[in-house]
């Protein structure tokens, strides 16, 4: 029982050190980072700052990644059922342009990712883990940061986040 205690301390201690870190790092970049201009893979930009009003689902992921590639499913599951409420993106500063527009017809993914560029925003936030999903409220705030990949709680966190944010912004 010991251990599996210690474990549990263990995990949610990085877990907290984790999200305070990518809360710190976020806010501390606030003008730089939501005001950067991301390349898409359908060859458009947007700035974060472009979605004010919406929860916004940042997706660090890429293709050498399994548990990043599980997790697609279930990212175009959540953007089809608040297709109103939430854009996701996913950022993957690894693979090319062509390898994330191949991977996404392949998979029918329906929402955009980056791809490799100048700009590396997961290196930008210190983002290590992947997948992690960044959560960012209607009002540009980090809510949630949440690394790994567990198939039977991912969804519903993520649900769970993007409902109450949803709800507490006065719709659905």
């Amino acid at each position: 029982m010991n251990k599996i205690s210690n474990c549990f301390l263990l995990f949610f201690t990085c877990y907290f050190v984790f999200t305070v870190n990518l809360s710190a790092q976020t806010k501390q970049h606030d003008t730089n980072f939501f005001s950067t201009v991301l390349n898409l893979n359908n060859g458009k930009t947007i700035k974060l700052t472009d979605l004010k009003n919406k929860v916004i689902l940042l997706d660090f992921w890429y293709r050498g990644c399994l548990p990043c590639l599980k997790a697609i499913p279930y990212l175009i599951e959540l953007q089809e059922e608040f297709k109103n409420d939430l854009v996701i993106i996913g950022i993957n500063d690894m693979d090319t342009k062509n390898d994330v527009n191949d991977y996404y017809s392949y998979k029918k993914v329906n929402y955009l990712s980056t791809y490799k560029s100048d700009t590396n925003i997961s290196k930008k936030l210190k983002i290590s883990a992947f997948p992690t999903t960044v959560i960012i409220n209607q009002n540009g705030e980090v809510v949630s940061a949440e690394s790994g990949f567990q198939k039977g709680t991912f969804k519903k966190s993520l649900r769970k986040n993007i409902k109450k944010l949803i709800k507490e912004n006065g719709h659905s």
